[in-house]
């Protein structure tokens, strides 16, 4: 017999009318690799045989899990169920094996991860068009996830999909945190490294414009082919993060490109646009309109091309008041994050809490890493 882990069955995950039973469920699905291992379990690359067609299959043995442990895994198909968009790793079923474990079936990216195409690269910087196919991309992705109160919160190339086509695909939400109010904040320090926020590792509130830097890092990363921080110990990056300029992207990239870059990785929050903001750009809407056409996205344009458009007649009507020719250094702020009407959360004000504070726990978590953080590669 089998267990459904508590929560699956009352969402509904679960097919009442007993087609899921585990032994059909498991020869639906022939296993043909390993292709990542956890904590808890292991993925596999699969065929689903029913439909002739590659997918994902993320097997937790929930048996060796607490009850937190469980309630996050029944809680990362829950999100995964509710994120369906043309740019997120569709979740498209759940199900239990004989032997008691989960199993989350998702879609299979043919293409790989945009860590690897980036670095596959050997120093030879990527076309603008490129980043910015990729980076629109991921922004629609995350507006979806922002406006149903989701947070990714281990956002890096590592866990940005690409079709063969080309066409990005966000997932592992394995420790998304679902709002319960727009005025959520989390206060647990999760991510990776070299993507954390400085709100984060300064442990004060975060919310959706962490998201926005940890995004600001991965654009920084597809122009640069490095990330803007590197250390070799978690104290040292920390401390980066929080204090240090991000060494200024080549000149061969536009001002606007450079200009968002910076504003995305302001250390103060109040001063990054969220990710509707940063799709208002005007710069980005003629990707908007490629990247939307060519992957059949179905994306609704209308605001960003009322936003572009306000831009032009702005900028007509006061000469000399457009964007600098370069980008500068330092907290970029361009003015774009004030649209009226979009007041968000992550704008409210928070307290400060010394560095030193976070710095004492990375060093307790250093100390049960071996090697500690290495530099990018």
């Amino acid at each position: 017999s089998h267990i459904l882990p508590l929560g699956l069955a009352c969402h509904g995950l679960f097919d009442p009318l007993g087609r899921h039973s585990p032994a059909v469920m498991e020869a639906k699905y022939q296993r043909i690799k390993i292709i990542g291992k956890g904590s808890f379990g292991k993925a596999f690359l699969v065929r689903n045989t029913e439909v002739d067609a590659l997918c994902v299959v993320k097997q937790m043995d929930t048996g060796m899990m607490d009850s937190k442990d469980r309630q996050d895994a029944v809680k990362e198909a829950l999100v995964l169920k509710k994120l369906q968009h043309p740019n997120i790793i569709s979740f498209q079923e759940v199900f239990m094996t004989r032997k008691g474990r989960l199993c989350i079936v998702m879609d299979y990216a043919d293409g790989g991860d945009l860590h690897t195409a980036v670095h596959k690269q050997k120093g030879e910087l990527l076309p603008e068009a490129t980043i910015v196919e990729w980076f629109v991309q991921i922004c629609f992705a995350l507006l979806h996830v922002h406006d149903r109160k989701v947070l990714h919160r281990d956002l890096k190339t590592q866990n940005i999909f690409l079709m063969a086509s080309g066409q990005i695909k966000l997932g592992d939400f394995g420790i998304a945190r679902v709002l319960e109010t727009m005025q959520g904040f989390a206060k647990t320090m999760v991510g990776t490294p070299y993507y954390l926020s400085p709100e984060i590792i300064q442990e004060r509130p975060y919310a959706y414009k962490s998201d926005v830097w940890s995004c600001g890092v991965v654009l920084y990363e597809s122009a640069t082919l490095t990330r803007p921080f590197c250390a070799d110990s978690l104290v040292i990056l920390a401390g980066k993060i929080v204090r240090d300029e991000i060494p200024e992207p080549d000149a061969i990239y536009s001002s606007e490109l450079r200009a968002l870059i910076h504003a995305m990785l302001s250390k103060d929050e109040n001063k990054r646009p969220s990710i509707r903001q940063v799709l208002k750009r005007r710069f980005l809407f003629t990707s908007l309109q490629e990247a939307n056409e060519k992957f059949s996205l179905g994306q609704d344009l209308a605001e960003f091309s009322e936003a572009a458009q306000e831009e032009d007649e702005d900028e007509e009507g006061c000469e000399g008041r457009g964007r600098p020719i370069t980008a500068p250094s330092g907290n970029y702020d361009d003015g774009i994050s004030d649209y009226s009407g979009e007041s968000e959360a992550e704008d409210a004000e928070q307290p400060e809490i010394a560095l030193s504070r976070s710095v004492a726990q990375l060093r307790i978590a250093e100390s049960q890493e071996a090697g500690g953080v290495g530099g990018s590669k």
